[in-house]
């Protein structure tokens, strides 16, 4: 085989090894938080962030479970419980979000999750990042399914894999 041969079998090689590793499924982590009421397929193990709060609406603990992948893509699922049930008001939710991320609004569609009201909103944040996020208020805890990174990467299979399966147990 010539050197000429032989160079270009190798940049094959290396575009089609390339290519594998680019193609392939990126790992999935099926989490369920019993104590949490939720289940998500996350792109890796996420960790707990418990914090406590206050609020007009009285004491409160935000649990968030979260992965960060690649430098500036953020997936996670955080419930707020309140001591007592809010009056739902997803319309003020999204409003508050807009203000602390100087956001703006994007879309809004309605969500129901077996038989649970809801909301999907689509965020552009300064800096071209984009935010999309899933509502749900059930009795005394709000629970938010975020995805945070550059704009345009909100339909990724990742992200679609991650909003679609999250789901509320009973």
């Amino acid at each position: 085989m010539s050197v000429r041969a032989t160079r270009a079998y190798r940049q094959l090689a290396c575009a089609v090894a390339m290519w594998l590793l680019l193609a392939a499924p990126s790992s999935a982590f099926d989490f369920k938080d019993e104590d949490g009421k939720f289940a998500a397929t996350f792109p890796a193990e996420p960790t707990l962030d418990r914090q406590a709060g206050s609020s007009p609406t009285g004491p409160h603990v935000h649990y968030t479970w979260e992965v960060n992948v690649e430098a500036d893509r953020h997936f996670s699922v955080t419930y707020t419980e309140y001591q007592s049930p809010p009056v739902k008001n997803y319309d003020k939710n999204i409003m508050g979000l807009l203000a602390a991320t100087k956001g703006r609004l994007v879309s809004q569609a309605k969500l129901d999750l077996d038989g649970i009201d809801g909301r999907e909103v689509i965020t552009l944040l300064p800096d071209n990042a984009v935010m999309r996020q899933r509502l749900f208020q059930v009795g005394n805890r709000l629970y938010q399914a975020v995805y945070a990174g550059p704009f345009g990467t909100e339909t990724r299979a990742d992200v679609e894999t991650f909003m679609q399966s999250f789901q509320l147990l009973k």
